[in-house]
């Protein structure tokens, strides 16, 4: 094994262990919040999409750091992340929803590819400084 896949293997997990460490932590936050009642009960799904895209940014983000070609780690962490999110939820509910399970896919997507450089930047030509 060469030392780039391990150094790529430990991103990915680092990557993953952060996605769904943040993942946990805004889901008891945002937990805490709707039990106070600071909001209301029909917004928990937004709540749980809201957090599934700032861990998958942190964790995309953790993955990707000072790598020349950051999709392929930010991709395989995500996906990492989303498996083992996925099957926690299964152990706890006993059933896979669907519907959840894809609005956790969707929402860690959209934080995945707000954590390649990139995103928000426009394209083209830099305007040339003019010397005098």
């Amino acid at each position: 094994m060469k030392q780039t896949e391990r150094k790529n293997g430990a991103r990915v997990a680092m990557g993953a262990a952060v996605a769904l460490g943040a993942y946990l932590g805004l889901l008891a936050l945002a937990a805490l919040l709707l039990e106070r009642g600071s909001v209301a009960e029909e917004n928990a799904p937004l709540c749980a999409g809201i957090c599934a895209v700032l861990a998958a940014f942190a964790g995309g983000k953790t993955a990707g750091w000072g790598t020349a070609k950051p999709l392929a780690p930010t991709a395989e962490c995500l996906l990492a992340a989303f498996g083992a999110a996925l099957l926690l939820g299964f152990l706890t509910n006993d059933a896979l929803d669907i519907g959840a399970a894809a609005r956790l896919l969707a929402s860690m997507a959209l934080g995945g590819a707000l954590a390649l450089p990139g995103a928000g930047k426009k394209r083209g030509k830099r305007p040339r400084r003019v010397r005098r």
